[in-house]
């Protein structure tokens, strides 16, 4: 349900705010990321991103897709509503329509605590801090694991490299004890709006995880039904060079890449 109700919040802020609705102008299916630019009346183009899941484009059904080279003439209402799908091709175009769209309003329409700077500045983790991550974030593990060691890791499809060994590592959060699931942090990666995961981590955690995070790309939208659901910061990616990041997308690259035609920025629940 948190999607189809941002997905609402969205219409009903086109809506009572009377702002002409964005159009489609490209659609990028890369190896590691899908994007959607939309252009809206006197902005720049904006570009949604969202996680392209090697699970779901390696399923046989997946390898012909019957709406290519259509794609820009849908409305933004049509792939909006494809966010509700199964995990599939199609829901991650919606989830990057979704997030094209949110950084349309949040331009227009910004009534979050927003932080731009390193965002461990913000949780003040030290060596006595437990650090739970839904998903293998490498690059936030290291710079983590300089502050503390009490990290735990569940992955599930990705492969555990030698210098992950040395913290907790689980395939599954169901496999988490009751203690394991009482956290300092929680990192959840939003590839977990793409699976379908969210949810039942955020039900899993709640009233045991001190401070929860949803981060990366794919996280980019607007957070208000993030925030009733449980999430304590929306951590997602402003792209201000369209152009070039859809240029690295088409060509297989991915946030290490782009990043520089971006800018993170953090959303804070009052």
């Amino acid at each position: 349900m948190i999607i189809e109700k941002t997905v609402d919040l969205v219409k009903q802020i086109y809506k009572i705010h009377k702002i002409i609705a964005p159009k489609i102008t490209k659609v990028v299916i890369g190896l590691g990321y899908t994007g959607v630019e939309v252009s809206a009346y006197a902005y720049e183009p904006f570009l949604g991103l969202a996680s392209t899941l090697q699970s779901i484009i390696t399923k046989t059904e997946c390898s012909k897709i019957n709406f290519a080279g259509e794609l820009t003439k849908y409305s933004i209402n049509e792939l909006l509503n494809w966010s509700y799908e199964v995990p599939s091709l199609k829901k991650i175009i919606g989830i990057a329509t979704l997030n094209g769209v949110s950084q349309h309003v949040l331009k227009i329409i910004n009534p979050y605590q927003k932080f731009e700077g390193n965002l461990l500045e913000l949780l003040n983790i030290n060596e006595d801090t437990t650090v739970t991550f839904i998903g293998l974030i490498r690059p936030l593990i290291r710079e983590i694991s300089k502050f503390s060691r009490l990290i735990t890791i569940v992955e599930d499809t990705l492969s555990i490299s030698p210098e992950f060994k040395q913290f907790k590592f689980k395939h599954d959060i169901n496999q988490l004890d009751v203690n394991e699931l009482k956290t300092d942090v929680l990192f959840c990666t939003g590839t977990t709006i793409i699976n379908n995961t969210l949810e039942s981590i955020l039900e899993k955690f709640k009233r045991r995880a001190q401070k929860i995070i949803l981060i990366g790309p794919t996280a980019s939208m607007i957070p208000d039904i993030m925030f009733d659901y449980g999430v304590d910061i929306v951590s997602g990616m402003e792209i201000f060079d369209s152009e070039a990041t859809i240029q690295i997308v088409q060509e297989g690259g991915g946030t290490k890449l782009f990043k520089k035609y971006g800018k993170k920025y953090n959303l804070i629940k009052e």
